[in-house]
């Protein structure tokens, strides 16, 4: 099937068994995954009450992919990715039944949570490089949109249902135990799975030559050399960090400009998985007018004005109800919500249509345009880029955020993202060649 008829059909991927086995695999590790990092997040904050300690947190998640992601990236392109996902499920629920026995000790949770993402540098990058094998080179748009539905919905079924249901009723061992059972029937999923990894020639050879080097940096090569995957990685490095920084202000956001508990930041995550819904079902229309590469920088770009609105909900509530006459106010009464919290939520829902907009765009980029043999290293050389540009940043938001504030800090990292991407666009390398093959959709220029 040709890149054209995916474009009418993108639901032929659906009537796939080996798809569908991708899906549920990828279904139940994400689910465990989300239940594992809002579970210690909450259970953080709730005992520290400190932006630092759950910063903390995060870097201990961010950086093995730092130290580690490069060389699992080389692990993965020569390793059967089948037996790498199950051995990464299996590895990843003996954590988790740790953490059920360990878990009171806040030094314990930082340790485990260190192996638990040291090993989990194996599985996107195993995922993704050998997605092209299982799904055909003309099907990676519809197939990554596919794969982000389903990481969506495990976000919403493991940080927004899940796992705030079980910590108000019976507390966190028993979410551990959970997670342990779902990455056992994820990484057998994933080893029945054929296709993964099988070669396939990418749709978009790189336009700028093959890189020297073979071996652990030959990853780093292709995106230095090639411009339009450099400025997707800088795109998505920079929402990566956006979003890191959400993650780590959001239980704050809840508490001090909201004035709700911390466990109730599902007021930010529920309309955000709404809006990344919302950019699923954009995604193929948006393929006919837009290339991949535009799709990564309109999503930055919205994502930014989204931290920005979320920094001025108070003035955007009140000019709300001002000039477009929505009685947001009314909520208050009905919902028992008030209007700043409705705000919050209509503000949020841009958020997740514009963090779907470049995953789905960068994903598909990176498959495109990079060689076959590479990919795993190309995948996980991105990754632990945007991790390493994260750790400093992160540092600062934790620590700043204490003494400046949530809304502030939010107007800070934006306003820098801004400046990081506009800086990124004038020192990209590597001018794509007059005449060369396009990226696909009916925007041909990045």
């Amino acid at each position: 099937m040709n890149a054209a008829s995916e474009k009418t059909r993108p639901a032929g991927l659906l009537s796939e068994p080996h798809f569908w086995r991708l899906l549920r695999a990828k279904l139940a590790t994400q689910i465990g995954q989300n239940i594992i990092l809002y579970t210690v997040l909450i259970v953080v904050v709730e005992r520290t009450e400190s932006s630092m300690q759950s910063t903390l947190l995060v870097l201990a998640m961010t950086l093995p992919s730092v130290i580690l992601g490069v060389p699992a990236g080389l692990i993965v392109d020569w390793l059967p990715k089948r037996a790498l996902l199950l051995t990464v499920g299996l590895v990843r629920a003996g954590v988790c039944l740790a953490l059920a026995q360990h878990g009171a000790s806040l030094r314990d949770i930082y340790l485990l949570v260190l192996l638990f993402a040291a090993v989990g540098q194996l599985q996107g990058p195993a995922e993704s490089a050998g997605l092209p094998g299982l799904v055909g080179r003309g099907r990676l748009g519809s197939a990554n949109a596919y794969l982000i539905l389903v990481t969506l919905a495990a976000q919403v079924a493991g940080m927004v249902i899940i796992a705030p249901a079980f910590l108000k009723t019976v507390g966190e061992n028993p979410l551990y135990v959970l997670s342990g059972i779902l990455f056992v029937l994820g990484g057998l999923t994933y080893a029945r799975t054929s296709g993964l990894g099988k070669a396939v020639e990418p749709e978009e050879a790189p336009q700028v030559g093959a890189p020297r080097r073979i071996g652990l940096w030959a990853g780093l090569e292709v995106i230095r050399r090639d411009r339009t995957i450099y400025l997707a990685m800088v795109e998505l490095t920079l929402a990566g960090f956006l979003m890191k920084s959400l993650v780590v202000l959001t239980p704050h956001y809840a508490h001090d400009i909201l004035h709700l508990a911390p466990d109730n930041s599902v007021f930010i995550a529920t309309p955000a998985a709404v809006g990344a819904l919302i950019g699923l079902a954009l995604a193929s229309l948006l393929a006919w007018f837009i290339s991949p590469g535009r799709l990564v920088t309109v999503g930055l770009l919205i994502f930014i004005a989204g931290l920005v609105g979320l920094g001025y909900v108070y003035f955007a509530a009140d000019a709300v109800q001002e000039h477009l006459r929505l009685n947001l106010s009314g909520l208050e009464d009905r919902l028992g919500i008030s209007s700043v919290v409705s705000m919050t939520m209509l503000l949020a829902v841009p958020l997740g249509l514009a963090f779907t907009m470049v995953s789905v765009g960068a994903r598909t980029v990176f498959n495109r345009r990079s060689p076959p043999e590479l990919q795993g290293r190309v995948f996980a050389t991105q990754s632990a880029l945007t991790d390493l540009a994260s750790v400093p940043p992160l540092l600062v938001v934790g620590a700043v955020a204490d003494l400046v504030g949530v809304r502030l800090m939010l107007l800070v990292v934006a306003g820098l993202s801004a400046l990081a991407a506009a800086l990124a666009r004038l020192t990209a390398p590597g001018q794509r060649p007059s005449g060369s093959p396009a990226e696909g959709g009916v925007s041909r220029e990045h």
